[in-house]
Formats: C-alpha cells, structure tokens, sequence
C-alpha cells in the first residue's frame, strides 16, 4: 500500500505566515539529523612588527537523529460511550513526530481487557484530514494494513497525523462493560524500513531514541509510543420480581382457600445506566390455572393497577389490555385484540386468559421503577 505524507502543504503555509508577519518565533524542532556542525577557533598574536593569525579546528559534530514521538487519544476522558449492536466505534488518536527526523510508523492495537469485547476491531488512517472517520471510498479514508508503514512524519512537531481505532459493539453487550485498547505507534524509516538504537556513538548519524513512556508495557527510549481508550457500555437492562403482595380471604385469615383473592405485584427495574427505548416496554402476565382474573374493583377484587416507583421509571400507564384466547398463545401479541373484559357481580371474568400492560415514554435507568398488580381468586 502506499504511505502518506502528512500536512507538508499546512506546514509549507504555516512558514509562510510567520515569514509575512515578521515574527523570529522558531519550531521547537531541534536542528535536523544529518546537519554537520563545524567549529573552528582562531588566535591572533603578533611577533615584533608582524602580525600573525592561527586556527584550531574541532573535529566536525553530526547531529544524530533523535526518535521522538508521541500517540495520543483525543476522546473526552479517554472514553467511548457504546450501545449493544452498535457497528463502527470510534476511537481517535494522533501520532505526533517530536524527533528531528522525518520517520515513518507501524501501528498496532493490544486490548488488554476486553470484557465487552468489541469485535472487527480495525485501524483506519485519516487520508482526508479531516478528523473524522468516513470510512472506505474515494477521498475518504484508508483500512490500515498490518505491518506496513502507516504514513511518514516530518520533523514539526506542528501537525500529527490522525488514526481511528474502529470496532463493533456485540448485541449482548453489558452495561458498564468495558474494554481497553491501546494503539502502539512503532518507529520506522522514513518510508517504513526498520532501524534500531545505537549502541555507541560513531562519527555517522547515530538513531538514538528519546521517547517517553506511553501506557501498558510501552517503556521509556524504545523507539515506540503507545495511548489508551476505553469503550463503555451503555445499556438498559431491565429486571422483573413477581410478589405476593396479600393473600384475603373470607374470615380475614389469609388463607389460600377457594374464593381468596391473590394479589400479585410484578416490579419492573431499569437497572441498567441508560433509557429504554420508547414505548418497547412491555408487562405481560398469564392468569394462572384455577384462578379467574379480578377486571373490576369490588370489595377485595381489585382491578388491574399501575404504579410508577418511589425513582421514577418516567413512564406513563396505558389501558390494560387482555386476552381471551386458550392455550400456548394466549399471551401471543396476536391475542389481544381490544375486546374489554366483562365483570360479573364480583369483579372477575373468568374469561381473560392473560393480561398486558405497555405504558408509553423511555424507561428511566438507574434504577427506575414501577410495579404492575393484578388480584386473581381462587376457584
């Protein structure tokens, strides 16, 4: 593949500016590799009337190539909110070259926990410049291949060049999972071949690495450089606990004898960190074997209720709606059709075979919740 050559033309305009604008501000590059720096002495003295002149000359110094980079992520906190079964998550690093050498780069990702995991994960180089990703296309951006040289970098320390870290949330993604992933800029020649440190110093251009220590096993003057993000999982995650909120019998015993009304509380919980979509909630409930549902309020038979929690769930009730149908389809979403209940003198229909309820809004996280009751009687 080819390699970029990045922000030579914002560079080239930069210098132009600061030329026209008269300012004697310098890039804090440092002088380049390559450079020889000579340095002669001379001594003047006089022998009677005869004036004479000498000179010692140092051995002449080349300056070495000092390896300097810097990868950094430019997420806010370092992190990446990510929903379940979201595809092509982003995250945003730049490569800088601090060094005094134009440098070519090999890139990598470790993820050192992946508790989400995020799968396909890829990294993208920003062939456009423009700081987002835009995936493949004609004058978008470029899949980087590994092992290849990602893109040479001149000397500035002015422009860096941007990678995208690009990966895909699982659908059974956990709320509050995470994953940590670390993108490792390699140093190469420019134009991707290897180099190594030098041992000792030569009279030649000696590569000398002056790098800090980035994160994980990234160390100090390894010629590499490395940053971390973190993808976090945001997800509602809702739990449900079916109670028996009361048991009535007809002497006040609380038995479960034939004609005693069962009152059942189903508590639904948003446990997770953020909303559930809206209007996707939805309390269904089978009327058990040997018992009739209580459709109307009277004395102990109570109607079907909704009641929003102590931390609001922000839902809204909606009318109840109820099946009629026997058998394994009874709750079936087909089986309710609207048809009302019929309440006899005692507020059941022995009719209705299974109850629903879906209340309209976004369910509330953090712990917002709301509980459904429904009362039966024993037959």
């Amino acid at each position: 593949m080819q390699y970029l050559n990045i922000g030579k033309a914002r560079r080239l305009m930069m210098a132009l500016a600061l030329f026209v604008g008269g300012t004697q501000t310098a890039l804090a590059v440092g002088t380049t590799s390559g450079t020889i720096i000579n340095n002669t002495a001379t001594v003047d003295y006089q022998v009677g009337t005869d004036p004479r002149t000498t000179t010692g000359s140092a051995p002449p110094i080349t300056v070495d190539n000092r390896v300097d980079l810097t990868v950094n992520n430019t997420n806010v906190g370092n992190d990446e909110i990510v929903n379940p079964a979201q595809a092509n998550q982003v995250l945003i690093y730049t490569v800088t070259n601090t060094g005094n050498t134009t440098q070519g780069y090999h890139l990598s990702t470790d993820i050192p926990t992946a508790n989400i995991p995020m799968g396909s994960v890829e990294i993208w180089l920003d062939s456009n410049g423009n700081g987002t990703w835009d995936g493949a296309g004609p004058g978008l951006d470029t899949l980087y291949t590994a092992g290849t040289n990602a893109f040479d970098l001149d000397p500035s320390g002015v422009d860096a060049a941007t990678v995208f870290v690009v990966a895909d949330t699982p659908a059974g993604a956990v709320d509050g999972n995470q994953d940590d992933v670390r993108l490792l800029a390699q140093t190469r020649a420019a134009g991707g071949a290897a180099i190594a440190a030098a041992g000792a110093p030569t009279a030649g251009v000696d590569i000398v690495y002056a790098d800090g220590a980035g994160t994980t096993s990234d160390g100090n003057r390894d010629g590499q450089h490395s940053d971390a993000a973190t993808y976090t999982v945001q997800s509602a995650a809702l739990a449900a606990v079916k109670t028996i909120a009361s048991t009535t019998d007809e002497f006040g015993t609380g038995f479960s004898i034939p004609g005693a009304n069962v009152v059942y509380q189903i508590r639904v919980t948003n446990t997770g960190s953020t909303t559930v979509d809206a209007n996707t909630v939805s309390v269904t409930d089978p009327v058990p074997a040997n018992s009739q549902l209580c459709v109307s309020t009277v004395a102990s038979c109570t109607a079907p209720s909704f009641t929003d929690g102590a931390t609001s769930s922000a839902l809204a009730a909606a009318a109840f709606e109820y099946s009629f149908v026997v058998g394994a389809t009874a709750c079936d979403n087909a089986s309710f059709v609207g048809t009302p209940p019929t309440a006899d003198a005692s507020g059941y229909d022995s009719t209705v075979t299974c109850v629903r309820q879906a209340p309209t809004g976004s369910m509330a996280g953090s712990g917002g919740f709301f509980d459904v009751q429904i009362t039966v009687g024993i037959q």
